[in-house]
C-alpha cells in the first residue's frame, strides 16, 4: 500500500470517527433540549400553580444543578433556570432574615457576642442569595441578549409567549434582588449597581394589567430607591398604591411586595403599616389566589412576611403576631396582651 493510499485511509478514519461522534452528540443535545422542552410544558406550569413556596425554594437548591448540565450537553436551560435560582435565592433570603432577627433580639438584649455572629451569618446567607439571584440573571440576560441582538433595557422586544413573558418578569426580579442582597451582605458578590436602571427601563415592556400590577410596582420602588430615577415620572406611592389594587383583583400580590419594600425602605411607620395593611386585606377568604401563579403570590407573602416579622422583632423583639398585620403592638387589641406578656401578668 502506498503512503499516499495510507493517507487517504487514515483521513477517512478521521472523518468517519468525526461524523459518528458530532452525531452521538447531537442526539444528546437533541435530547436534552427535548427534556427541557418537557419541563418548560409540563412541569413548570405546574410549579408555578403551587402554593408552598419553602417547598420550591428546597426544589431550586436541589434540581439547579441538574437543570445546568444540560448547558454542557448544548442545550439552552435559561428559561427553566431562571425559575429554579429564584426559587433557590428564597432559601437563602429566608436564612439571612432569620440571622437578621436574631441580631435585632440580641441587640435589644445587649448580647454583644450573639448579635455581632448573628451579623455575620446574615451577610454570608445575603452573599449567597445575590450569588444564586445574580447568576440567573446574567443567564437571562446573556439569553435575552443572544436572541434580540439589543442589550436588555435598551428597547422592548416581541415576546410572543406567556412563558417568555414571565421569565422575563422573574429575571428582572432577579437581577433587583441580587442588588439588594449584595448591599446587605456588604458588596460580597459585586453585583453592578447599574442593575437597577436597567430593570427600571425593562419592565416597561410589559403589560401591567397582565402581570398583576407588578411592572410598574417594580419601578415605582426604584423611583423611589434610586437617586433621580423618579424624575418626571408619577409620585411612586400613588403608583404602588394603584398596582396594589391590580393584584388584588388578579389574585396574585407581587405589587404588594413590592409596596412593602417601598415603605421598609422609606423608615416611614405610617406607610410600612399601611402597606402590611393593604397585604393582609387583599388575602381574606373572598379574595382567591391566580390558581396559575399560587407559587408568586406565596413568594410575595414571603416576602411581607420578611418586612413584616423585621418591623415587629425592631419594636417588640418577636415575630409578627399572627394578626399583627392587621392590628400592632401599640393599638388596642394588641396592646393589652403583649402588656401582660412583658410584665409576666400571663397564665
Amino acid at each position: 500500500m502506498s503512503s499516499v493510499q495510507k493517507i487517504c485511509q487514515g483521513v477517512a478514519a478521521i472523518a468517519i470517527t468525526t461524523t459518528l461522534l458530532t452525531g452521538c452528540s447531537q442526539v444528546v443535545k437533541t435530547g436534552a433540549n427535548v427534556a427541557l422542552g418537557f419541563t418548560e410544558n409540563h412541569i413548570v406550569p405546574p410549579i408555578l400553580a403551587m402554593d408552598d413556596a419553602e417547598m420550591v425554594c428546597n426544589s431550586g437548591n436541589s434540581l439547579t444543578p441538574a437543570i445546568m448540565a444540560t448547558q454542557d450537553m448544548g442545550a439552552d436551560p435559561t428559561r427553566v433556570a431562571v425559575l429554579m435560582y429564584s426559587a433557590a435565592g428564597i432559601c437563602a433570603e429566608q436564612k439571612a432574615l432569620d440571622a437578621e432577627l436574631r441580631y435585632l433580639r440580641a441587640s435589644r438584649a445587649n448580647q454583644v457576642s450573639e448579635a455581632q455572629d448573628a451579623r455575620i451569618e446574615q451577610k454570608r446567607w445575603a452573599a449567597l442569595a445575590a450569588q444564586r439571584q445574580y447568576t440567573g440573571y446574567q443567564l437571562f440576560q446573556n439569553r435575552y441578549e443572544k436572541k434580540y441582538k439589543k442589550a436588555l433595557g435598551e428597547s422592548c422586544p416581541k415576546m410572543n409567549s406567556d412563558i417568555e413573558q414571565t421569565v422575563y418578569l422573574l429575571g428582572m426580579l432577579s437581577g433587583l434582588q441580587s442588588m439588594t442582597n449584595d448591599i446587605n451582605s456588604g458588596g460580597a458578590v459585586n453585583v453592578p449597581k447599574d442593575i437597577a436602571a436597567v430593570v427600571e427601563r425593562g419592565m416597561a415592556c410589559l403589560n401591567n394589567e397582565k402581570f398583576w400590577g407588578a411592572p410598574e410596582a417594580t419601578r415605582a420602588v426604584i423611583w423611589t430607591l434610586l437617586p433621580g430615577a423618579g424624575e418626571g415620572k408619577p409620585d411612586p406611592y400613588q403608583t404602588l398604591k394603584q398596582s396594589t389594587k391590580i393584584g388584588e383583583q388578579k389574585g396574585v400580590r407581587l405589587s404588594h411586595a413590592m409596596y412593602a419594600v417601598a415603605a421598609q425602605a422609606s423608615g416611614d411607620d405610617a406607610k410600612i403599616r399601611d402597606a402590611l395593611k393593604t397585604f393582609a386585606q387583599a388575602r381574606s377568604d373572598e379574595k382567591p389566589v391566580n390558581p396559575q401563579f399560587k407559587l408568586i403570590d406565596s413568594m410575595a407573602a414571603s416576602m411581607v412576611k420578611g418586612i413584616s416579622d423585621r418591623y415587629w422583632t425592631e419594636h417588640t423583639g418577636v415575630r409578627t403576631a399572627d394578626d399583627g398585620m392587621e392590628q400592632f403592638w401599640d393599638e388596642s387589641s394588641n396592646s393589652s396582651d403583649l402588656d401582660e406578656l412583658f410584665d409576666g401578668k400571663s397564665e
